[in-house]
């Protein structure tokens, strides 16, 4: 393989690459969905020309089928006339020999037409097929572009969602509050120590004091309990 071919094979792996990259999913199928509708709204516009076409060609055929009817008349009715002697024969066998090449001539103008039209009728018969195949695949694209649209927007929140979690440091935070535990332990313990302290350089008075202060409030305590016994009795 020349140098030329990798470079070739690693840029065109790279454009790839950058063209996925900024390809959006919801906003790609929107897309298909508004090139499919416009290619269906174009090949309605196309079929009404071509049906325009051979109603007009139909009308042109019923035109000139009619106009050789009537040559066929006039014809027969010279013929007629030459039969009856109410015409001279050769003045009538050559009007007659006109109204039969108008005839004619109204007839293959007919068949001409007949042969457009029925081409155009064709025509719109396999566009008719195709024009419903389209509105099938805009119906299928829609329901598809709906789920592309809300799988896009889950798979972007999870995206969102599963990153953030990712940067998260689970082991970090939790060493983190095992940690501010144990210190909130700690200060327990030696606010504990404190308070044990402070009763062990209380003075002799202070702890007679407090002695003292506790037993009072253990007589006011008896005092209320005596006074709503006698209030049963």
């Amino acid at each position: 393989m020349s140098i030329f071919d990798r470079l070739f094979r690693i840029g065109k792996a790279e454009a790839n690459a950058a063209v996925d990259k900024i390809e959006d999913p919801s906003k790609m199928a929107a897309q298909i969905l508004r090139e499919l509708r416009e290619n269906y709204q174009q090949a309605i516009q196309g079929e009404a020309e071509i049906k325009a076409l051979a109603l007009q060609h139909r009308a042109s055929e019923l035109q000139y089928c009619n106009s050789a009817a009537d040559w066929e008349k006039k014809a027969n009715d010279l013929l007629d006339r030459v039969e009856s002697k109410q015409l001279d024969e050769a003045k009538g066998n050559e009007l007659a020999i006109k109204a039969a090449e108008a005839h004619q001539a109204a007839l293959n103008e007919a068949d001409q037409f007949a042969k457009m039209a029925e081409k155009e009728e064709s025509a719109v018969a396999v566009m008719d097929l195709k024009i419903k195949q389209i509105k099938d695949q805009i119906a299928e694209t829609e329901n598809r572009a709906q789920l592309i649209n809300s799988r896009a927007k889950t798979a972007e929140v999870s995206e969102k969602i599963n990153k953030t979690l990712s940067d998260v440091d689970t082991d970090g935070l939790m060493a983190t509050l095992n940690r501010m535990d144990e210190k909130a332990s700690a200060q327990e313990f030696r606010a504990a120590a404190y308070a044990q302290i402070d009763d062990s350089t209380l003075s002799t008075e202070q702890e007679i004091n407090k002695v003292l202060n506790n037993s009072s409030s253990s007589s006011a305590l008896d005092a209320i309990k005596a006074k709503r016994a006698q209030a049963q009795n």
